[in-house]
C-alpha cells in the first residue's frame, strides 16, 4: 500500500510537470505558434484534403491545429469534427487525443467513460503516449496488478523512445518503487535522456553514479555514465521555418504513399487503404510518441 502511494505521488507530479501529452500543450501552444505564414497555410489545406480522403494521421494533425489555433484559426467545433474523423479511420494518435480531450473536458464535453474506452483502444494499438497515460492511471490505484501492468506499459513506451515514459521508468528503477531496484537500468535511461537534452536527467544520472560508486562493482559502467559530462549537445534551429518544412514533408509523404488520393488511391477503391488492398505501397506515419502539433513537428516526445 505504501509503495503504491509513493508511485502515485511520482506519477501525479510528472503529470503536471513532464507529461506534454495532454490538452495542456494544445492550449499553451496558442501563445507560441510554430506553424505560421502562407506556406503553413498551404500545407494545412493539403492536410485537410488528405484527412477527408482517409488519412487518420492528417485528421489528427488538423484537429490539433484547430484545437490550439496553431496552423489554423482556433475552432473547437472543427477540432472535434476532425478528431472524430481520425478515430473513424482507426488512427491511434487521433484515438489517444480524443480520449485525452474527453478526460480533460477540452474541446469535447468531459466523459470519463468514453475517455477510458478510447484509451484502451489506443493502448491496444501500442501507441506510446497512450501506454504512458494508462500507466499513470494505473499507478494512482491501490491495485498491485495494475501497478505491475503500469511498469510493463512504461517499458514498452520507453522502448519507443517516449521521453516521459523513459524518465518515469528510470525513477522507478532508481528508487526500487513498483519494481526491483536497477541502478544500471536507471542509469542507462538517464544517460539517454541527458543526451536527448531532458532538463532533469543529468542530475538524476549523477545520483545514480554516486550510489553505484559506493560498492565499486561496475567501474566500466560508471565510466560510461560519466562520459556524458564530456559531450556537449548544441542545437540551433529556426523552429518556424523548420515547422513549415516538416509539414511540407509530411504532406508529401502522405501523398506519395498513394493511400489518400481519391483520384488514384493505392487500391483503386476510394477509402480503401494500401494495406487492405494487397498492393505494395508504403505506410507512412508521424513518429511514434508525438501527440501535439508542436511535438510532432519539432520531434519532442
Amino acid at each position: 500500500m505504501q509503495a503504491t502511494r509513493i508511485v502515485s505521488a511520482i506519477a501525479l507530479g510528472l503529470t503536471l510537470t513532464l507529461a506534454g501529452i495532454s490538452a495542456m500543450p494544445a492550449m499553451a501552444s496558442a501563445g507560441a505558434k510554430v506553424c505560421e505564414g502562407d506556406q503553413c497555410a498551404n500545407e494545412m489545406r493539403r492536410l485537410i484534403k488528405l484527412a477527408r480522403s482517409g488519412s487518420g494521421d492528417a485528421a489528427a494533425f488538423v484537429a490539433m491545429a484547430y484545437a490550439s489555433g496553431d496552423g489554423l484559426e482556433l475552432d473547437h467545433k472543427e477540432a472535434a469534427r476532425f478528431i472524430k474523423l481520425g478515430v473513424r479511420h482507426r488512427n491511434p494518435m487521433a484515438t489517444y487525443l480524443m480520449s485525452d480531450w474527453y478526460r480533460n473536458g477540452f474541446v469535447l464535453e468531459q466523459d470519463t467513460a468514453q475517455a477510458d474506452k478510447l484509451l484502451t483502444q489506443a493502448v491496444k494499438s501500442e501507441y506510446p503516449p497512450a501506454m504512458y497515460q494508462q500507466a499513470l492511471l494505473y499507478l494512482q490505484t491501490d491495485d498491485e496488478t495494475n501497478v505491475t501492468e503500469a511498469v510493463t506499459l512504461l517499458e514498452k513506451a520507453a522502448e519507443n523512445k517516449l521521453m516521459n515514459a523513459m524518465f518515469l521508468l528510470a525513477r522507478l528503477k532508481q528508487t526500487g518503487t513498483a519494481t526491483e531496484q536497477d541502478l544500471a537500468g536507471a542509469g542507462a535511461l538517464f544517460k539517454a535522456l541527458t543526451l536527448a537534452r531532458h532538463p532533469e536527467a543529468r542530475d538524476y544520472l549523477q545520483q545514480v553514479i554516486d550510489e553505484m560508486a559506493t560498492d565499486e562493482q561496475q567501474p566500466e559502467l560508471i565510466a560510461d555514465f560519466r562520459s556524458v559530462d564530456n559531450i556537449e549537445v548544441i542545437e540551433v534551429r529556426g523552429q518556424k521555418m523548420e515547422a513549415n518544412v516538416m509539414l511540407d514533408g509530411l504532406v508529401r509523404r502522405l501523398n506519395a504513399s498513394g493511400k489518400f488520393d481519391r483520384r488514384s488511391i493505392g487500391s483503386r477503391i476510394s477509402g480503401v487503404t494500401c494495406e487492405n488492398s494487397g498492393s505494395a505501397c508504403a505506410s507512412i506515419k508521424p513518429g511514434k510518441g508525438a501527440s501535439s502539433l508542436n511535438e510532432v513537428l519539432s520531434g519532442g516526445k
